[in-house]
């Protein structure tokens, strides 16, 4: 019995290897990848896809942010802190590791001002309790949705300065970021700035080069159309 149980261990291992190798081939590959094991809840294989990944790409700070999501939401925040400050000091302006290190303290400091209140509040009223713990609470929520927000936008500006430059490449990631997060308003704004840039057609050539996942083609596809039927752009 022994026996067998290790050998299934060994032969369940040798299928996380092959399910894994696919996707080290390329850097793309394995940010979205890692992406929907995060929003399927699969925490510990995305970790574990992108710790295998930051020995082969060591300098590529998506792949940093996105091991640093998975164990943040696994609750290691710890070491998911350590990631995410070292996709920042690759890459300042990566977003998602700005959002993260951004909830991360205004928690920390939320955590803080409610212990400190309740120190002070043992000699007051009940009902002052209680109110000065939802200010606190509520002062926290505000600050963790302007970072949230303040995160998003940098990741839009990010994505157009690459556009303009023809990063076309990293530009084609991002969509494919937005996609996968179901950031939709964001990515119908980088399709109108697409479609103030380029026709149509020159539009749909880009996203055919660079796009990794057939899926996400035929999405952007119907949503460059869509868009710019509304907006009037020439095919």
């Amino acid at each position: 019995m022994k026996y067998l149980v290790l050998t299934l261990c060994f032969l369940s291992s040798l299928v996380f290897a092959d399910e894994f190798s696919k996707y080290l081939k390329s850097q793309k590959r394995v940010v979205i990848q890692a992406q929907k094991f995060i929003e399927a809840g699969e925490f510990d294989q995305a970790e574990q896809l992108t710790s295998k990944a930051i020995t082969l790409y060591p300098k590529d700070d998506m792949i940093y942010a996105l091991r640093g999501e998975a164990l943040y939401q696994a609750k290691n925040f710890e070491p998911a802190e350590a990631m995410f400050m070292q996709a920042l000091n690759l890459n300042p302006l990566n977003a998602v590791a700005k959002g993260y290190i951004e909830e991360i303290r205004s928690t920390s400091e939320l955590s803080e001002s409610v212990l400190s209140q309740e120190w002070k509040s043992v000699a007051r009223d009940k009902v002052g309790d209680f109110i000065v713990l939802v200010i606190g609470i509520w002062l926290g929520t505000t600050l963790n949705t302007i970072g949230a927000r303040v995160a998003r936008w940098r990741f839009r500006m990010h994505s157009k300065k690459l556009f303009l430059a023809n990063d076309f490449d990293d530009f084609a990631d991002l969509l494919e970021i937005q996609l996968a997060s179901n950031e939709l308003k964001p990515l119908r704004e980088s399709m109108a700035f697409m479609l103030t840039h380029k026709t149509l057609s020159e539009s749909i050539e880009i996203l055919e080069e660079y796009v990794n996942s057939p899926d996400h083609l035929a999405t952007f596809k119907r949503m460059l159309e869509s868009d710019a039927k509304r907006m009037g752009v020439k095919a």
